[in-house]
């Protein structure tokens, strides 16, 4: 899913935008038909050029096709000529049709046991919104720590952060439960965008769109690319990230990133409102309105604090991590608290478990013809002979702010985390460190603009920052969190022994 970065700042923009369109329309209509030729162009340009182009020494002609595939597949879901899952199925059928997989090599993805828990996770996700129960937490914590404006934006942090582990899309937890009720607090205390955003709006804005990044790293159901980070992990180094694996490596420095995040922000941005009683009164009448929980609710609740304690536990039961979201789910269903026409109503589910199989499948053919270890080979000789620690973060940097240059972190993942984690391992980096490093990195990056994850335009369009400002405390944030992460974390990394 690629974003566009063209969202207008104020309501004013937008309707003399909204008038030019309909007075030029046949202009908009050309301009719109010539960025799709475009779109559709590039890739198919690209994949030619590789196709036909001599084949590098120690490489198989198959594996350098595979990677012509693959190139125009990311740069099909980064321009989006078509939906991302048509191009997936387009991307399935010429390889098979030119016999650089098989029916069955192309089709692995949809076996892939990641694929599932990424799937389930969706439909777990369905519950906290449809139930109400993610609005329902937000606002008790609101009630409790809304007091103040620093008050408020880590009641909304936390909110974020317990529904982490069991809603993946970043979009729906931050962009569908989050983001309203941000935008509603900010309308009782009239900080709206312009002048009087600077109240408290700037600053629970930029807030609760830098956090979830750093929630989204904490947990490998954390956030969409991290089970595929996961899986990448294991088909390049046999090497097997747990739930409760990633969680406790990401314990204590997503910790310290959820705490400073806030507090930097409050900084950079000086919201002039310090007091916001109104708040918690707007979360006190929210969940009168509710009511009491329903059994729905009830129900999904019970589900989640299972399954929370399945993947916790699961080096013990030895239960994986979607063995534990199946089980999840079907309780779920039986419970009624999901119900099974509102999981068919669900196109963002079905439209990532059918694209997320695909790109899985592409990557398991790069690894498999020998594309990523010959990669590997010849990116390491650009850090021979140095330690691997100063190459490993080397790598680590690149790998996070050459985010600027995707609209995707599962498109980025896809395309570059074998291939830097294979580096890593070949100049001596320990495996399982450089694994979660790159994983926490994989989500952090996201945070830099408003085009490379989904709650980006969301927030970015709701009109209170220009891009120079947006950017630069993206930044800011970002680099702090890095910061925290090659600091404390090789610290904590160190206690547990990673390396």
């Amino acid at each position: 899913m690629s974003h566009s970065g063209a969202p207008t700042t104020s309501s004013h923009r937008q309707d003399q935008a909204g008038k030019d369109a309909v007075k030029q329309p046949g202009q908009v209509g050309s301009s719109f038909n010539a960025r799709k030729a475009v779109a559709a162009t590039v890739p198919i340009v690209v994949l030619a050029a590789l196709w036909f182009s001599p084949t590098p020494a120690g490489l198989q002609a198959q594996a350098w096709h595979m990677l012509a595939i693959f190139v125009a597949t990311i740069l099909g879901l980064l321009l989006e000529p078509i939906p991302a899952s048509a191009l997936m199925f387009l991307a399935l059928a010429f390889s098979i049709l030119s016999r650089v997989l098989t029916e069955g090599k192309a089709l692995v993805g949809y076996t892939n046991s990641t694929v599932w828990l990424i799937f389930c996770a969706y439909v777990i996700s369905i519950g906290f919104i449809r139930t109400g129960l993610g609005r329902r937490i937000a606002y008790k914590l609101i009630a409790r720590l809304g007091g103040s404006t620093l008050g408020i934006a880590y009641a909304l942090c936390l909110s974020d952060l317990i529904l982490a582990p069991a809603m993946p899309s970043v979009t729906a937890r931050s962009g569908g439960v989050i983001s309203p009720i941000v935008r509603s607090i900010n309308s009782i205390f009239a900080s709206e965008p312009g002048p009087t955003g600077k109240k408290l709006g700037n600053f629970l804005i930029i807030t609760c769109f830098l956090i979830t990044p750093v929630t989204g790293g904490m947990f490998l159901t954390g956030m969409a690319a991290n089970p595929m980070v996961a899986e990448l992990t294991m088909k390049t180094l046999k090497l097997e990230i747990t739930w409760g694996r990633w969680a406790l490596a990401a314990l204590v420095p997503g910790l310290i990133c959820f705490v400073a995040t806030p507090l930097l922000l409050y900084v950079l941005t000086r919201p002039e409102l310090k007091r916001t009683e109104g708040a918690r009164e707007m979360a006190r009448e929210g969940l009168k309105a509710m009511g009491p929980m329903s059994r729905r609710e009830q129900g999904l609740l019970l589900v989640f604090i299972l399954a929370l304690i399945g993947w916790a536990t699961g080096s013990l039961t030895q239960l994986s991590a979607t063995t534990v979201a199946i089980a999840g789910v079907a309780l779920l269903l039986v419970l009624g608290a999901v119900k099974w026409r509102e999981v068919l109503e669900q196109g963002g589910a079905w439209d990532t478990l059918i694209w997320f199989g695909a790109i899985f499948s592409l990557a398991t053919g790069l690894m498999d013809l020998g594309f990523i270890k010959w990669m590997a080979a010849r990116l390491s000789v650009v850090f021979l002979g140095w330690p691997w620690l100063t190459a490993l973060i080397g790598l680590s940097l690149v790998y996070l702010y050459i985010h600027y240059a995707f609209a995707t972190a599962t498109g980025h993942t896809a395309a570059l985390f074998a291939p830097f984690l294979a580096t890593a391992v070949a100049v001596g980096a320990p495996p399982m460190l450089s694994a979660i490093l790159l994983g926490i990195f994989t989500n952090l990056m996201w945070g830099l603009t408003e085009y490379a994850g989904g709650p980006g335009p969301i927030y970015f369009g709701l009109g209170y920052f220009g891009r120079p400002k947006f950017y630069a405390l993206n930044l800011a944030a970002t680099t702090m969190n890095v910061l925290i992460t090659l600091s404390v974390g090789f610290l904590w990394w160190r206690v547990l022994g990673l390396w």
